[in-house]
């Protein structure tokens, strides 16, 4: 209706968008453009507030977006690090397998040479 309004028009357009005019009806005109003026001031303010609940679902959107990669990520570091801990934790045990099994031979070549001297 503004942008109809703004435009060139003649007086029957004008007419039967703004409806009457002229001095006959001045004080009644006057509260007709009031209140015409607030409502055009609330349908800016909803224009803006519109858009700012746009932006703001899109501002949501993209932190959604990153919030999903964060737990994908943190769910891929999960499982990497419980594979990196089975992974140590058997190297610890073959690491205690290699000590032990030396230990076992060091004993066998302390040991039987002494066992031997005593059996002859």
């Amino acid at each position: 209706q503004r942008n109809l309004l703004e435009e060139d028009s003649d007086e029957e357009e004008d007419f039967f968008l703004r409806g009457p005019s002229g001095p006959r009806f001045g004080p009644r005109n006057d509260k007709i453009r009031h209140v015409q003026n607030q409502v055009d001031e609330v349908i800016d303010v909803m224009q803006e507030n519109i858009t700012k609940v746009i932006e703001r679902g899109e501002r949501l959107d993209d932190l959604q977006d990153k919030s999903e990669s964060l737990s994908d990520n943190a769910t891929a570091f999960s499982n990497r690090a419980k594979q990196l801990r089975r992974q140590m934790w058997w190297r610890g045990c073959k690491m205690k397998a290699v000590i032990a099994l030396v230990a076992v031979i060091l004993l066998l070549v302390i040991i039987i040479p002494i066992v031997l001297k005593y059996h002859s």
